[in-house]
């Protein structure tokens, strides 16, 4: 049996913070948010340990692997072939996977397959932080992320290095191909009565509804 089906709605109904990677997080006090948490890719030099973190993209594979010693979240989410934590298996389709013991849809961005995990889980509000949708760098370097430049698409991690190795290129996500995928998250969402609120200030992204973050510590 797949080991992933244990996690079948073991939060139902419950409030979840889907965290983003974005320059916002640099001012978000993401402590005194007391709700279940769910990070990736590089969330750990923030530092912050979230109760499930995930990686779904070959190249943050072999940048964030392996996790330091001390991380440790609850439980870890990662592409099969990296044989670390719980194996998800990521495709490129358009869609939403609503059961991740089969697949998730990679939908151009990490920050979309948490909100495949989540939906699994059965949680029923979550709030985004941190989904600046915006990469006003990489769009420089025709939508490339460029490794040891000053990196103002990510958060600045605590240790003061870049948020990739220097040299390093990576595919940044194509925002109107991610708007897409999350207007389908949306629509998903709203007709089962649960719902996605975006508390990232000064977001670009217009998908989900927008709320303070004040209004939730």
């Amino acid at each position: 049996m797949n080991c992933l089906h244990r996690f079948k709605d073991i939060h139902k109904k419950g409030i979840a913070v889907v965290i983003g990677n974005g320059p916002s997080l640099n001012d978000t006090p993401l402590e005194k948010l007391n709700y279940i948490t769910f990070g990736s890719n590089m969330i750990f030099r923030k530092p912050f340990t979230p109760d499930y973190y995930c990686i779904i993209d070959e190249e943050m594979m072999n940048a964030c692997l392996p996790l330091p010693n001390d991380f440790a979240p609850k439980e870890k989410f990662i592409r099969a072939e990296a044989a670390v934590g719980n194996p998800i298996y990521p495709v490129v389709a358009n869609g939403f996977s609503t059961d991740m013991t089969n697949f998730v849809v990679m939908g151009g961005t990490v920050t979309y397959a948490l909100l495949q995990i989540a939906w699994y889980m059965g949680i029923e509000t979550v709030l985004l932080v941190g989904v600046d949708h915006h990469y006003p760098m990489a769009s420089r370097y025709n939508r490339k992320f460029v490794g040891g430049e000053t990196d103002i698409d990510h958060f600045q991690p605590a240790d003061g290095k870049p948020y990739f190795k220097t040299g390093k290129i990576f595919n940044a996500p194509e925002l109107e191909g991610t708007a897409r995928n999350y207007a389908i998250a949306q629509e998903l969402f709203t007709k089962d009565r649960r719902r996605i609120l975006n508390l990232t200030p000064d977001t670009k992204l217009d998908v989900f509804p927008k709320d303070k973050l004040s209004n939730w510590i």
